[in-house]
């Protein structure tokens, strides 16, 4: 045998003797099998239960829901005033500061005006000349009376001596006595004329006198509230120009607020307005206070036509001053409250219904639901309170799907 012949007979030994190596390992582990040798096989499960889908299930429960809605809102002054001067003049003193808290009526500020003192004066001194015309004219009425009661009688003499003896008397002396006395009377009229034209002269200057003394007695001002002033404009010596109208451009003395009763505002969006009316309880939180539980005190009644919301307002108690008008504040308004509702979990919502268990098997129900609050939903049609309701699942289901309620 050539040397080629034997490397080709080497190689096909070494072929053969490995493939038999191959054909022991895989017999091996067949023949073991068959002698019952290995490890133990798995338990299995029940084709029912492995089919089954694992669920967790609850019945409905009845409870109270609240329908809530938290807004932010604002604290403001139950009254606010900016009080400005009347007349014009300097700032003679001020007598609030910023901060200081003070009374209704108490003294302010003091406006300087030396015309106007001397306006009252003038004033005064007219009202005094036209009580002097009135006593005038009232004493030349007396002197009329006194004139035409003297012709009258004289009058009265000649017409008796005449009609007692035509001879005695001239025709022409009682003609020239009824003269007299109807001049007489005509001249007391003319004076009581008079007399009531000085009479009404008295009245006008008076109440021109009376007029300019109030207006003199703005000089001084007063608080129109009580309250703390909360904003200071002017210094004393500034000339202050009087305030014609509401709109008017003079600078303010000061602005107080009363601060012993405040007022809690908020918009209500409209989704909430039909809610929100005198009287619904809200929850006032403020930042570094305890929360206040209070009502609503007022509407405006109409929503706003730029921003579609209702402002509200709660008065509160505020004696100790720890509310600040112009602190924010979470306002929380209880819109509705529904006893006995038969309520469920939200997830256990499923579309337009709700899976519950009936003999092994989730069966699909469609309900009626309605408020949605506290992770609760309420079910106003489509169960009853022993139905057991699907709230979590281990796979998704279908109706009618085999199911094992876990606890």
């Amino acid at each position: 045998m050539s040397m080629v012949e034997r490397l080709h007979f080497m190689r096909r030994n070494g072929a053969v003797r490995a493939a038999g190596r191959r054909a022991v390992r895989l017999v091996l582990p067949v023949a073991l099998g068959a002698l019952g040798c290995g490890a133990p096989p798995a338990a299995q499960e029940s084709p029912a239960e492995d089919a089954a889908v694992r669920v967790t299930a609850a019945k409905p429960e009845i409870r109270t829901l609240a329908d809530t809605i938290t807004l932010a809102g604002a604290i403001v002054a139950e009254e606010q005033v900016t009080v400005y001067a009347k007349i014009t003049g300097y700032l003679q003193s001020l007598e609030a500061d910023l901060g200081d808290r003070v009374r209704e009526g108490q003294p302010l500020a003091v406006i300087e005006a030396p015309e106007l003192t001397a306006s009252v004066e003038e004033k005064k001194a007219a009202l005094a000349e036209a009580e002097a015309a009135v006593e005038e004219a009232r004493a030349a009425v007396g002197r009329h009376e006194a004139d035409l009661k003297f012709r009258r009688a004289t009058l009265a003499r000649l017409r008796g001596v005449r009609e007692r003896d035509k001879d005695m008397l001239p025709l022409q002396d009682v003609e020239r006595a009824e003269a007299a006395a109807a001049s007489a009377e005509s001249l007391l009229r003319s004076a009581r004329a008079k007399t009531r034209v000085a009479e009404a002269a008295v009245a006008s200057r008076r109440a021109a006198w009376e007029t300019m003394k109030r207006h003199a007695a703005y000089a001084n001002i007063s608080a129109p509230i009580s309250g703390v002033v909360t904003e200071r404009f002017v210094d004393p010596g500034a000339l202050i120009q009087a305030a014609s109208s509401s709109r008017t451009q003079a600078a303010p003395l000061v602005s107080l607020a009363r601060v012993d009763r405040v007022r809690v505002v908020v918009d209500v969006p409209e989704s909430g307005a039909a809610f929100v009316k005198r009287g619904t309880p809200v929850v006032i939180a403020v930042e570094g206070l305890e929360a206040i539980a209070g009502k609503v005190s007022r509407t405006a009644g109409a929503l706003g036509a730029a921003t579609r919301t209702l402002r509200a307002e709660c008065d509160l108690p505020n004696p100790e001053g720890l509310l600040k008008p112009g602190m924010t504040a979470r306002v929380t308004l209880e819109l509705r409250r529904l006893e006995g509702a038969v309520t469920v979990p939200v997830e256990a919502l499923q579309g337009e219904g709700v899976y519950v268990v009936e003999a092994g098997q989730a069966v699909y129900r469609e309900v009626v639901t309605g408020l949605q609050t506290g992770g609760r939903v309420r079910i106003m049609q489509g169960l009853s309170a022993d139905d057991a309701v699907v709230v979590n699942a281990s796979a998704p289901l279908a109706n009618n799907v085999p199911v094992v309620e876990v606890r």
